[in-house]
This record gives structure tokens, C-alpha cells and sequence, in this order.
């Protein structure tokens, strides 16, 4: 038991259960006191690039991966594209690579592309198709428009009459004013003769002369009124032609072609270039007419001329304008 001794302090055991230490006891030797350091925070570890994922590439596309990390040093090293399976799918080919088409039965290796032996007959069969196609247009065209090519001709003839008789010559009217002047001057000289044998003389040259001189003036005049008077009548045919084809162009259905261009001369030009296999549609065909020295431009001059002229003439409606002699198919 516990006690206090004189100077007030605690003797004896505290716990009757723990006693106090004897002297003969050994005392274990005092352990260092272990003080708590307090944990070092962790250091946050450096963000990982995510791997990306390659994006999906149509087929037939090569596939360029992301650089890759190498363990030596220097730049990142792009790959090579990634080899693709077929899977028995047709890949196309691309201009600038295969030069023919190669059949392939396994993957595709390096830069170039082949074109199986199915896309082959598919294109093959295509062109087939649509030259076909544009060669029964052709013959439909044909057989609508060839039974009216007098027709057409006619047109032609009488368009080509309105530009003969208009440009009238009018070497008559200035050699019967030179004529004339010959005469009068003749008067002159009759009228100032000293002589009665010379008088005669001038005045027979001054006769003839003047009389040759009136008859040419005169021829010029009735020429270009009768040359006026031709000009409305064919002015007038040609406005019933003009009408008869615009009704012929009309009843064909779905014409791809403009009205200038359906002349059956053109149609079978048209037909001839395709049969061939220098064109493969009517608008290839076309093309190739219009290309040579400059005809397109000289036919949308010539076209916007005969319109601006024959409108005034017709009322404001153009008359049928025909290409054939443009293209040197008369």
C-alpha cells in the first residue's frame, strides 16, 4: 500500500497489484521514445498522355498511326500505313497510282491501290450502258426530226436569199453618176466650140453619154426596189418556216438538245462521233463540234444577231435560228 513518508512524499506501492521494485530486482532498461514524423504528402504523378485511338478511315484509305514513343533518343518516328484485310470488298482505283487493274485476292501492301476484277466489269458495264443510251437518244432524235430535213434546207435557202438581196451592189449608180458628168462636160465643151463640125461632135458624145449614165441610175433604182420588194416576200416565208419547225421542236418530248442544234445534218454528225468512240454522250459529241476555231462564241454572236433582228421584224418573237452552217455541215 501507498504512504506518505515525513517530508510528504509517496512511498510504497501505489497498486497492490503492480509492487514497488525490490532492491535484488533487475529494472529493464528505458526504451527510447520513438517521436511521430508526420508523413510526407505524396507527390501527384504526371498525366498520362491518352492513348488516341486511330480514326476510322473509309476503305481503301491508308491509316497513319500516331507517333510512337521510342526509347532512344531523337524525333518520334511516324509509322508506315497499317495493312488493311480486304474482306473480299472491291477497292477502287485512284488516279496517280495502279496504272491497270490488277485482281486481288489478299491485302493490300504499300502506296499503291488495285481495282478488283468486279469494279472493272462494273465500269465496263457502265460505259456500255450510257453510250447505249445516248445512241438510242440519237436515233429517237433522228426519226423525229430527218423526215422534215426540206424542211430545214428550205429554211436555210431562204435565209440565205435575205442576205444576197440585201447587200444590193451599187456599182451601177456610181458609174451612171460618172457617166453623166462625162456627158455634161461634153455639153460644156459643145456649147464653147468655135467650129459647127465640132459642135455635132460633142453634142452626139454628150447625147450617148448622158443617156447611158440616166439608164444605169435608173437600173439601180429598180433593181433595189425589186430586191426590196424580194426581201418581204422571203421575209414572209421565212416567218411560216420559222413556225413550222418551232412546232416540230416543240412536239418532241424531253428534247436535251437546243432548237439550233436539231438539224438532221447535225444529229447524224452527232450519231457518227459516237459510233466511233470518240465521244461516249450527245453532250461529249457536242462539245467536240464547238471546240473547233472558236464556233461556240461565233454561233452565240451569230444567234444574238438573228434574234435582235428578227424579233424586231416578228413582233418580238425571234424567228428559229439554225447552227448547221456554222459547224460546216451544209
Amino acid at each position: 500500500m501507498s504512504d506518505f513518508d515525513d517530508n510528504w512524499q509517496i512511498s510504497g506501492s501505489s497498486d497492490p497489484a503492480t509492487p514497488d521494485v525490490q532492491p535484488h530486482q533487475v529494472q529493464p532498461a528505458a526504451q527510447p521514445v520513438q517521436v511521430f514524423q508526420p508523413a510526407q504528402p505524396m507527390q501527384p504523378a504526371a498525366p498520362q498522355m491518352p492513348m488516341q485511338q486511330p480514326m476510322a478511315q473509309p476503305m481503301g484509305q491508308p491509316v497513319y498511326q500516331q507517333p510512337v514513343a521510342q526509347p532512344m533518343q531523337g524525333q518520334p518516328v511516324y509509322q508506315q500505313p497499317v495493312v488493311q484485310p480486304m474482306q473480299g470488298q472491291p477497292v477502287y482505283q485512284q488516279p496517280g497510282y495502279a496504272q491497270a487493274p490488277v485482281t486481288v485476292s489478299g491485302p493490300m501492301t504499300g502506296y499503291g491501290y488495285a481495282m478488283s476484277q468486279q469494279a472493272v466489269q462494273y465500269r465496263t458495264a457502265d460505259y456500255g450502258a450510257e453510250r447505249e443510251k445516248n445512241l438510242n437518244e440519237c436515233a429517237r432524235m433522228i426519226n423525229h426530226f430527218s423526215p422534215k430535213v426540206d424542211l430545214y434546207q428550205d429554211y436555210e435557202k431562204c435565209k440565205t436569199d435575205i442576205v444576197r438581196y440585201s447587200r444590193s451592189s451599187v456599182a451601177p449608180l456610181v458609174w451612171g453618176i460618172i457617166i453623166c458628168v462625162i456627158g455634161l462636160a461634153l455639153v460644156f465643151s459643145a456649147i464653147t466650140a468655135n467650129y459647127k463640125d465640132n459642135i455635132i461632135g460633142y453634142s452626139i458624145a454628150a447625147g450617148i453619154a448622158l443617156l447611158i449614165g440616166v439608164g444605169l441610175i435608173l437600173l439601180f433604182a429598180l433593181k433595189k426596189r425589186y430586191n426590196k420588194k424580194k426581201i418581204e416576200e422571203l421575209y414572209t416565208q421565212l416567218g411560216e418556216l420559222s413556225n413550222q419547225l418551232n412546232l416540230l421542236y416543240n412536239g418532241f418530248s424531253n428534247c436535251i438538245l437546243p432548237p439550233e442544234f436539231t438539224d438532221p445534218r447535225i444529229l447524224f454528225k452527232l450519231q457518227s462521233l459516237i459510233i466511233s468512240g470518240r465521244c461516249v454522250t450527245i453532250g461529249n459529241a457536242i462539245n467536240a463540234l464547238l471546240s473547233v476555231r472558236n464556233t461556240y462564241m461565233r454561233i452565240n454572236q451569230a444567234k444574238a444577231q438573228f434574234q435582235q433582228d428578227t424579233a424586231a421584224r416578228f413582233n418580238g418573237t425571234p424567228a428559229f435560228f439554225n447552227a448547221v452552217r456554222y459547224l460546216d455541215l451544209r
